[in-house]
């Protein structure tokens, strides 16, 4: 039997868990590319006076495909704060606590297709540097053949036969 106020809520921060586990959270239906940080995370608490609270921003965003649809929907970034509330102490109560905030910015992302022209383009580039860096690892293996001292005598990095 509980003699005082204190002594219940002293036994029921003792005997609380605030652990929990995010399985999915979304502010709206999913986009391609979307990351929510918060899916899937598992948050064990050893302290029986943890005060886990969440911070979430969100930010309306507009998702335009190639076909000319569009999904309206929401991102959010987190961040997440632990500490320990003694008990009677008037900082608060232990337990998990979200807050939301909602952005006063406006994300928009589209999805596009770049050109044949700019498909090219990366080929040709792709294909000089292999060049560039081959004909780079050619030459200093020359010079290093004939920096060794070469005995043969046929010529050297100089270019002067015999």
């Amino acid at each position: 039997m509980f003699t005082s106020l204190i002594d219940l809520m002293t036994e029921s921060f003792e005997t609380f868990d605030v652990s929990h586990t995010i399985n999915m959270l979304r502010f709206g239906p999913e986009f391609p590319g979307a990351v929510n940080q918060l899916d899937g995370q598992d948050r064990p608490m050893a302290d029986p006076y943890a005060m886990h609270q969440y911070y979430v921003q969100v930010v309306p965003t507009e998702f335009r495909f190639i076909n000319g649809t569009s999904i309206r929907s929401n991102q959010y970034s987190v961040t997440e704060h632990t500490r320990h509330v003694s008990p009677g102490s008037n900082r608060g109560l232990p337990g998990v606590f979200f807050f939301y905030e909602v952005s006063a910015l406006h994300v928009e992302l589209e999805e596009y297709r770049e050109g044949w022209i700019r498909f090219l383009t990366s080929v040709c580039a792709i294909v000089g540097g292999v060049f560039t860096v081959g004909g780079m690892i050619d030459r200093f293996v020359y010079s290093k053949s004939f920096a060794g001292g070469g005995a043969s005598g046929v010529g050297g990095p100089s270019g002067v036969l015999g």
